[in-house]
């Protein structure tokens, strides 16, 4: 059923009213949304999905399997549960959201991740309607947050991503050096909020797959990109962005493959982790 769009405006008014449970698409289709109840505490999945503009593919120089491999597929599934969720729409390739305004669109005349991105230069009108809905998604979620503050002293931002460890050779995961989960929390208060991030970290490293504990560490291989430094700068002292990047050993990330056994003891690991979170003093005093 196609979902019913709506304007920042309309989706703040909402909000305001306490006009809930709503769900739907952003006017310009950047994010789709679900918000439900009250909460302190929202998901993102910000590189799920893997849509580019029709008139952008045959500029694209990288393929539909690369594409898709360094998107974060299933990501969302992760926060399909959560009161707030919200998944931007596009792939990374048309605009990284998680870059800012002025890097978002990837270079032209360089490599990323190895890739060549761009057949040609983009047109000032196609890098407009691009980063129109970059602003789209940051002032979204600046309602988002807005919103979740009123609701409570602090709240918290699960940024949900995921990363490929076997671009060099097809080893095992544990035999690969990198943490199965990386919280990156280089932008956020540590100091007022560092009980809660270590907390959480422990109940993670509970998890276990194939019989091994998996490896969690904090700002090893991802400190957080652009929403996280963006959204605690701005509310430094009251939210806590968690930016997870799970390896993707849930997967098989050359053909997308999910491995279900591996991702339901990830997702049921990281929500049990999360409802202890939520149990904290920080929300509960």
């Amino acid at each position: 059923m196609k979902k019913k769009r709506y304007s920042l405006i309309d989706i703040e008014k909402r909000l305001r009213d306490n006009d809930l449970p709503f769900s739907g698409v952003t006017a310009l289709g950047s994010s789709q949304f679900t918000i439900s109840q009250p909460a302190f505490h929202a998901g993102v999945a910000m590189h799920a999905a893997s849509r580019v503009r029709p008139e952008l593919i045959d500029a694209l120089a990288v393929s539909p399997e690369d594409r898709y491999r360094e998107e974060d597929p299933y990501t969302d599934l992760f926060i399909q549960d959560f009161p707030i969720q919200i998944k931007s729409m596009d792939s990374r390739f048309e605009y990284d959201v998680n870059r800012d305004f002025e890097h978002a669109i990837y270079d032209e005349h360089k490599k990323t991740w190895g890739l060549r991105i761009w057949r040609r230069e983009l047109t000032d009108e196609e890098r407009k309607e691009s980063l129109a809905k970059h602003q789209e998604f940051h002032d979204l979620m600046d309602i988002i947050t807005d919103y979740l503050l009123r609701q409570n002293k602090y709240a918290v931002i699960f940024d949900i991503h995921s990363y490929c460890y076997q671009r060099e050779r097809l080893n095992l995961w544990y035999e690969d050096e990198k943490p199965e989960i990386n919280v990156g929390t280089k932008a956020v208060n540590r100091a007022r909020f560092g009980p809660l991030i270590d907390s959480f970290m422990n109940d993670l490293k509970i998890i276990d797959i194939d019989n091994r504990s998996i490896r969690v560490l904090e700002n090893a291989i991802f400190n957080g990109g652009f929403l996280s430094r963006r959204l605690s700068a701005e509310y430094y002292d009251h939210l806590l962005v968690l930016a997870l990047e799970f390896k993707k050993i849930f997967m098989d990330e050359w053909s997308g493959k999910l491995y279900n056994e591996p991702f339901r003891k990830l997702i049921e690991g990281f929500r049990r982790a999360v409802e202890h979170l939520q149990a904290s003093e920080y929300f509960n005093a």
